[in-house]
């Protein structure tokens, strides 16, 4: 194998590690100390949810004035370094560690105070948000009438707009397959030792501004394969979730295929997928109308 076919392996790492790794770059423009007191706010997250133990033995209003602190301190500081502390702090709630109907509300209400301005904020932070904003709609204490109505507009707008900005964000001309080079291949190519010497160290001033060149275009190509790989998992799960809720969160009354046609037509360019989430709904609708005519 040629050093130009080796593969680098920071391409091949999970969407979750990715975003670590790149969470402070994205976030350059906070303060140092904003970048402190997040990583400070962030481990304190993260051993709130290590305590909190298997079943249903928590505390849900210890564990919610705590994230009210959280909130209430970073809410009007920087939009990304926000929404990612909620993001976390929204975890615990939505995988069911309390034994209190609360605590998807919850999560909802602090996943979308993270996500009122959704454009200020990175798209796989709002992806990973809208996964927390969800209405009860099953259950007997799921909401009725107006309530569920305002819910629901919520619930659907803020899924219609991650799914828009990831299909914009999607680079069509991607290739999964595309060569990497390690930045010793990048070196090799402009006969640089293998060992990857650092451009401080090339004497030739005109050899050490291409070397600096080189590394920074091939960083560059690196990122933004990374995040299209990113991006093309997130397209494989997330237009299908979003469609089924939407679906589901409009085929309950009190019926409005007005509203969800304007929504549609607002956020989804592909006329197919617009028809089929409305031809979904009109369907259920009937059935539910029939039902009903036909119940004593």
């Amino acid at each position: 194998m040629t050093l130009k076919k080796i593969i680098f392996c920071f391409a091949m790492l999970t969407p979750c590690l990715l975003l670590t790794s790149i969470s402070f770059a994205e976030s350059l423009k906070a303060s140092e100390v904003e970048n402190q007191e997040y990583k400070q706010d962030m481990a304190r997250i993260e051993s709130w949810s290590k305590s909190l133990k298997p079943g249903f033995t928590n505390d849900l209003n210890k564990y919610e004035k705590f994230a009210n602190e959280i909130q209430n301190k970073w809410s009007k500081k920087n939009r990304e370094l926000y929404a990612r502390l909620m993001w976390e702090v929204c975890k615990p709630l939505s995988s069911g560690r309390f034994n209190d109907e609360r605590q998807y509300e919850v999560a909802r209400r602090y996943a979308l105070s993270a996500l009122a301005e959704p454009n200020e904020i990175p798209l796989v932070t709002e992806l990973e948000l809208t996964g927390h904003v969800m209405t009860d709609m099953v259950t007997p204490r799921a909401p009725k009438g107006e309530d569920f109505a305002q819910r629901r507009n919520k619930d659907v707008e803020i899924r219609l707009h991650a799914w828009k900005r990831l299909i914009d964000a999607i680079d069509p001309n991607w290739d999964p397959n595309e060569v990497l080079l390690s930045p010793n291949a990048v070196g090799a190519d402009m006969g640089i030792p293998v060992g990857g010497m650092a451009p401080e160290s090339v004497k030739d001033p005109k050899l050490r501004a291409e070397y600096e060149a080189a590394l920074q275009k091939n960083r560059e190509k690196i990122e933004r394969h990374s995040e299209q790989r990113r991006l093309h998992d997130w397209l494989k799960r997330f237009p299908k979730r979003a469609e089924e809720y939407i679906i589901q969160a409009y085929s309950k009354p009190p019926f409005d295929v007005e509203e969800l046609k304007q929504y549609l037509d607002k956020y989804v360019a592909d006329t197919k997928t617009k028809a089929r989430i409305l031809a979904a709904v009109t369907k259920n609708i009937e059935k539910e109308t029939q039902k009903e005519s036909t119940t004593p």
